[in-house]
């Protein structure tokens, strides 16, 4: 048991200094068993229902199909904090990319990401995240309809580079909210998940936040291949 909890430390550790260090300061949220899913802290996850297609009827069965075929996810996912609930409307898409013979060659999964999603809560906000397993990807969490809140900016970090030059992947992907320059929320989301809220930020901010993190790791899109 110790020997397994060292051996995940050693996995977080470069996940760690990834994770804005203003936003470290915070409680820290650990995944827990939850009734019907699981907990971060206040928040209960309740189990996504999860749905998966093949990208094209017939993908896979045609002489000039890819050798990896591509995948759409659709997902509902819903986070709730005492009387409080928010619910994610997801679609993922997972397709090879122009340059998939390369990144076979190198020995890296180069697929391209889709994901557009609606969160409902007080107010509704749209997620759109896009880009390649081989480099970091970047999003928005934006409100919807007249409202006074900044957009949010999302980064989802698969990719560091140490010593400004040697590049590695995380083995513990880090996915980060921030609103001007500031942290909001992040999530390192190798199993068991663990998370951190700005306190300063509101109510209604931080539960959306954790939800579009959440709805982004329930997707099974390759983080951390």
């Amino acid at each position: 048991m110790l020997a397994a909890a060292a051996a995940c430390d050693g996995l977080r550790r470069p996940s760690l200094r990834t994770v804005d260090p203003d936003l470290q300061r915070h409680r820290r949220l650990e995944r827990e068993r939850g009734d019907g899913g699981y907990r971060l802290g206040e928040y209960l996850i309740e189990r996504p229902r999860l749905r998966e297609h093949a990208v094209g009827e017939d993908l896979g069965t045609r002489p000039d199909a890819p050798r990896n075929p591509g995948w759409r996810w659709e997902l509902e996912l819903t986070v709730r904090k005492g009387p409080q609930r928010w619910t994610a409307h997801c679609n993922g898409r997972r397709v090879p990319s122009i340059a998939a013979d390369y990144g076979e060659i190198a020995d890296v999964t180069n697929d391209e990401i889709d994901v557009q999603c609606e969160i409902v809560g007080e107010q509704r906000w749209r997620l759109a995240a896009h880009g390649r397993l081989d480099k970091n990807i970047g999003g928005e969490l934006t409100p919807q309809g007249g409202t006074a809140i900044a957009p949010l900016q999302l980064e989802i970090i698969l990719w560091v580079v140490r010593l400004r030059m040697i590049r590695r992947s995380l083995a513990a992907p880090v996915m980060q909210l921030k609103q001007d320059r500031t942290a909001i929320a992040a999530m390192i989301v190798e199993r068991p998940q663990w998370a951190w809220l700005a306190a300063s930020a509101p109510a209604q901010l931080q539960g959306v936040a954790i939800t579009a993190l959440a709805a982004l790791d329930a997707l099974p899109l390759g983080w951390g291949e």
